[in-house]
């Protein structure tokens, strides 16, 4: 265990790992387990995360964990000096964040070019970020290049010199909350169960020798290509919340019963599947729902990072063209988030196939067809962390929301980790004003077979206490907008402009923040069972 003295001075905490941490008093040390546990201790991460590391292909490198409170003066985090913590701009030893914030260094060695390395670190309170490796420097001691001369710490996104891997994390003292009528910290998480120490825990991923370089929506593609490939699946009620289905491709289909009638799809979102956003859908609702269909209740599974919605729009036509040359799909639409954009592109590729394709009535569950700020390429780290945190923190839901979307996060958290060059299709077509949404429909659509459904997500509970920054912080990069987190509240049943749209208060059910809605636990709430079969009635 290392002294922490206030000081910029670098401390070893052996096996080539290095810690600054200007502004703290306490001790650090390299922890062997997962997230820094120790043997005899609780396990500090669920299963979950592990096993989606597993699957992503990462381990833990190292793990420090860091116990300390601010030095007194003002040098210590979160003190008066340096405009709202740290020391003033320009006094020697001084780290900063990317955002300014007063920060810590850590420096780890350097794996070469086909090991790529990130850092998660999870604060006091139990909040989770993602971080990502500083620009190269020629003086790794903190002279001229270091953390406190020019060329310091500036939030970049490749390697450290002298053979290290530098990160810059904020260094600020969260506190444990603890909840309304409890006498600790609250406990309760899907990902981590850590609370009260800060651990910066560096995980390593292999990077194949012929994506080294290559750009975002290459490294993506090739993950998607084998873990979210285009597919149409049964989905009734007794296979809906299964990863077990049949597919275009063979293994049951029923290819036969999705032409010959008015059918029901369901498309899902952003880094998610057919099963892991709609499981959550009571099986008595997914009865009802096959009932008005006459069974005919089918799915959507497909990519959504490294092609559009318009590309996932025509592989459906493909998929519904392989069925026989005179096939045609007649259908209505229940769309989580991005999938109303597929929607959207369907009626629009629809429109120009000759009969191949009719969309009638389409759902959006709080999808963003006006866009959402975090789809904008400087806010794709803002994205990966809301969604860490929200899944470890947020009110229980169903299980595989938290695992497929942990899967699809931790892919975008090595896209980000390699500095990948070029960003993601899938993510900028929900960029507001970006070239997609402003380019997806060439005629109004019908706004009588619109339904929208959207909430105004608050944190209440744990996620409240545990939450540390005030709710205008948190929605600092929605400007104040409500939304549910991820989507802004008003964009999922509003359009403006000549092509746009607005659904009627009749078609459309708005949750409020006192029901805890967000954007993974739509169909947890009852109101949306009732909405889905009222609506769509076959």
């Amino acid at each position: 265990m290392a002294e922490l003295d206030g000081s910029a001075r670098r401390v070893d905490l052996g096996r080539g790992v290095v810690i600054m941490a200007p502004g703290l008093r306490g001790s650090a040390q390299v922890q062997e387990g997962t997230l820094g546990g120790r043997s005899g201790e609780p396990e500090r991460t669920t299963g979950a995360l592990q096993e989606a590391l597993d699957r992503a292909g990462m381990r833990q490198l190292v793990a420090v964990e860091v116990e300390a409170t601010p030095a007194p003066g003002p040098g210590g985090p979160g003190g008066a000096a340096g405009g709202g913590g740290g020391a003033a701009p320009g006094r020697a030893g001084e780290v900063r964040t990317a955002a300014g914030e007063p920060g810590m260094v850590l420096d780890v060695p350097d794996l070469g070019p086909t090991r790529g390395q990130v850092l998660l670190l999870v604060d006091e309170a139990g909040v989770p970020s993602w971080h990502y490796p500083e620009q190269p420097r020629t003086d790794a001691s903190g002279g001229p290049g270091g953390p406190g001369g020019p060329g310091g710490p500036s939030g970049g996104a490749s390697r450290g010199g002298a053979a290290t891997v530098r990160f810059v994390v904020p260094s600020a003292v969260a506190t444990p909350q603890v909840a309304e009528g409890q006498d600790t910290p609250v406990g309760d998480r899907s990902l981590i169960t850590l609370i009260g120490k800060k651990v910066l825990s560096v995980l390593v991923y292999p990077i194949l020798d012929e994506l080294v370089g290559a750009a975002a929506r290459v490294i993506a593609g090739r993950w998607e290509d084998a873990r979210r490939p285009t597919r149409l699946r049964d989905f009734g009620p007794a296979v809906h919340s299964s990863a077990v289905s049949g597919s275009a491709a063979g293994d049951g289909f029923d290819a036969a019963g999705l032409t010959s009638g008015r059918a029901l799809l369901f498309v899902h979102g952003t880094f998610s599947t057919s099963h892991g956003s709609f499981a959550a859908v009571p099986t008595p609702t997914m009865e009802a729902l096959a009932s008005h269909y006459q069974g005919r209740v089918f799915a959507l599974d497909h990519p959504t990072l490294s092609v559009d919605p318009t590309r996932n729009a025509l592989e459906l036509t493909r998929l519904v063209r392989a069925i026989g040359p005179d096939a045609s799909l007649d259908v209505d639409l229940v769309c989580h988030s991005r999938g109303g954009l597929v929607a959207r592109a369907l009626a629009e590729v629809g429109s120009q196939s000759g009969g191949r394709v009719t969309v009638g009535r389409t759902v959006f569950v709080a999808s963003p067809n006006g866009g959402t700020p975090l789809a904008d390429g400087d806010h794709m780290g803002a994205w990966v962390d809301r969604m860490t945190a929200l899944l470890n923190l947020a009110p229980p839901g169903p299980w595989s929301v938290v695992t497929d979307v942990l899967d699809g996060v931790l892919e975008v958290v090595k896209v980000i980790g390699q500095g990948a060059l070029g960003g993601l299709p899938g993510l900028a077509s929900m960029r507001p004003g970006g070239e997609f949404l402003g380019g997806i429909a060439t005629a109004a659509p019908d706004p009588s077979r619109l339904y929208a459904i959207d909430a105004d997500f608050e944190p209440t509970g744990s996620l409240a206490a545990l939450w540390r920054l005030p709710e205008s912080l948190l929605d600092k990069v929605f400007d104040d907008q409500a939304n549910d987190g991820v989507v802004p509240t008003a964009g999922v049943g509003f359009v403006d402009g000549p092509l746009g749209f607005r659904v009627s208060d009749g078609q459309a059910l708005h949750l409020r923040s006192d029901t805890g809605t967000w954007h993974c636990s739509f169909f947890t709430e009852p109101r949306v069972s009732e909405a889905l079969t009222s609506w769509l009635p076959g």
